[in-house]
Parts: C-alpha cells; sequence; structure tokens
C-alpha cells in the first residue's frame, strides 16, 4: 500500500484553507438581496388593475400590456445579506431589451431610505429610445455597488407598450430598404434642391438717383453760396519752406499710419511715429509763426501801423500793432 507523500498533503491543507477563507470572506462581504417584490399594473388615476408578487430569482409569467395612459410599477426592498439590514446601492437600474432588435435602454430606480426602492413605467412619458422600438421588451433590475458587496440582477418579466405611443424603428445605416425579387438594391434617387438666400433687393434708378442727388448735391450746393461770399475777399498768399515741411511731415505721420494698418506691429510703428511726430509739432509751431509775422506784415503796409515786438527781451517773436495816428 501506497501512502501520500508529506507534499501532496501540504498542497490540500494549503487548498483547503484558501478555500475556507474565500468562503468566510464572501460571507463577511455580503450580497445585495431583495424582498417583498410587487409588480403592479395601474391606471392613470392609481387604482391597481392587476398585481403579483414575485421571488427572486422567478422571472413573472405574466405578458404585462400597457395601455396609452397605464402605469406599471415595481417596488421592493434591498437589503444586504451580511446583516440583513437596509442596504442602498450606488447604481439602480431597470433594463428594456428590444425583443426583435435587442437594443437596449436603462432607466434609473427611485431609492429611499432604508432600502426602499420603486420603479414607475408610465405609458404617456416613455423615453424616446423606448418609443422607437418593435414594443415589446425583456425588463431586468440592475442593482451594483462599487465595493465587494457581490451584485445583482434579475429578470422579471416582459412587457408590451401600447402602439398608440410607438414611433417607427429608425434605420440603420446599412439596412436595405424592401424591395421585390428582381428589383436592384440601391436606384438613383431624385436629386436634391437646395434652396439658397435670395439676393439683395436692388433699389430702383429713380430712388437711387435722388439719394445721389442729396449726397452730392447739397455739399456743392452750399461750397458755392459760402464760396460766394468768402473768395473775392480771399488773399492768398505763397507757401513758405517752413510750410512746405510741415505739410511733408503730416503726410509722413499718414503714411506711417497706412503701414501699421497694412503689416506693421504696435511696437514697429510707435517709435517713428513719436519722433516724426514731435518734429512735426515743432515745425508746424514755426511755420504758425510765420505766417502770423506775415500777416501782420501785410495788414500794416495796407493800414500803414506800426509793429511792435510786445515781448521783454525781442527774442520771443511774437509781435503786436500799433496803429499811428
Amino acid at each position: 500500500m501506497r501512502f501520500p507523500s508529506i507534499t501532496s498533503l501540504l498542497a490540500g491543507a494549503v487548498l483547503a484553507c484558501t478555500s475556507l477563507v474565500s468562503a468566510a470572506d464572501k460571507s463577511a462581504n455580503g450580497a445585495i438581496q431583495i424582498q417583498d417584490v410587487q409588480l403592479s399594473l395601474m391606471s392613470a388615476d392609481g387604482s391597481s388593475q392587476h398585481g403579483e408578487k414575485l421571488e427572486y430569482p422567478t422571472p413573472s409569467l405574466t405578458n404585462w400590456a400597457l395601455e396609452p395612459d397605464s402605469i406599471l410599477r415595481l417596488t421592493f426592498g434591498i437589503i444586504d445579506s451580511s446583516n440583513g439590514k437596509g442596504f442602498a446601492p450606488q447604481h439602480a437600474h431597470v433594463r428594456f431589451t428590444d425583443a426583435e432588435t435587442a437594443a437596449t435602454t436603462l432607466l434609473p430606480v427611485q431609492i429611499k431610505g432604508k432600502g426602499k426602492a420603486r420603479f414607475d413605467l408610465k405609458s404617456s412619458t416613455l423615453p424616446a429610445s423606448i418609443r422607437a422600438s418593435s414594443g415589446t421588451h425583456t425588463l431586468t433590475l440592475l442593482l451594483g455597488h462599487p465595493s465587494s458587496i457581490a451584485p445583482l440582477s434579475y429578470t422579471f418579466g416582459t412587457v408590451s407598450l401600447p402602439a398608440p405611443r410607438l414611433l417607427p424603428v429608425p434605420k440603420h445605416r446599412h439596412d436595405l430598404s424592401s424591395k421585390k425579387d428582381g428589383e436592384p438594391a440601391f436606384v438613383v434617387q431624385p436629386e436634391i434642391e437646395w434652396t439658397f438666400n435670395t439676393g439683395e433687393k436692388v433699389v430702383g434708378k429713380g430712388v437711387s438717383a435722388v439719394g445721389t442727388g442729396i449726397v452730392v448735391g447739397l455739399p456743392v450746393a452750399v461750397w458755392f453760396m459760402t464760396g460766394a461770399r468768402v473768395l473775392p475777399n480771399l488773399k492768398t498768399q505763397s507757401a513758405t519752406p517752413t510750410t512746405l515741411l510741415f505739410l511733408l511731415s503730416l503726410i509722413g505721420l499718414e503714411a506711417l499710419i497706412l503701414k501699421y494698418w497694412i503689416n506693421w506691429r504696435l511696437y514697429q510703428f510707435l517709435p517713428p511715429f513719436l519722433g516724426l511726430g514731435v518734429i512735426s509739432a515743432y515745425i508746424g509751431k514755426v511755420a504758425l509763426g510765420q505766417v502770423q509775422k506775415r500777416r501782420i506784415a501785410a495788414q500794416v503796409l495796407s493800414t500803414g501801423s506800426v509793429v511792435v515786438d510786445v515781448t521783454a527781451n525781442g527774442k520771443g517773436g511774437k509781435v503786436g500793432v500799433v496803429k499811428t495816428k
């Protein structure tokens, strides 16, 4: 007779201890359980039409057919199997699985204190994802929590939605339309006509002519009216070199602004603009002083007045006119 070796005995003992620890850990962590499961069909006024008590994991054998204004209500209690107390899992949903397309939709379950839960499906306010379906769905309760406690999945029944509340099932991208035998799968579709914005309305020639006449004629009329009074008494003088330099500096400032508007940065524009601005201010002061002297000199010649320097030292450039008797 051959006895087992010491190694085999040790391996068996380790496996037995591991199984005991796993079983104890699972028992300590517990699992989500449900009790007092009640599935009811109610009318719009809240009166119960049909009700059934369920026992997990046995599903309901009734095909729950909803009317356009009925309510399907599921109520149950949630407990933790490790201590038998009420428990509120973080994830609680009812999954709707379409019997034809297998498309799924999750709807939340309301959970109150001490694990009391309720789910209402109202025919009058069905979600669009459920309405656009075949109308027959398998209902599965899903409960879970982000911890070591075991989740729960319970398929508890089948529901048929009212036909007036359903929407057409959307076609997928590669679905082919129904065709008769011998017809091609793809045919030429009608041309798509696009409607663009209409063009701007053109103003009539008469209205345009009147507007142009007002815009152009009014300034010209004002110019002629004022020019008839100013031109006979206008006396012109030839420009001095300083005046020409002042005009050139102003043109230079305009050119710098144009350059800045085209492609210059602000740091490229400011230094030459400030420098030329200071020069233009100085030249302008000198040019205006010369114009003032020329104007006073012309007035002296025409009236016989005497030009007098009104500054203290005679270097200020300010002059006055004193009429002689």
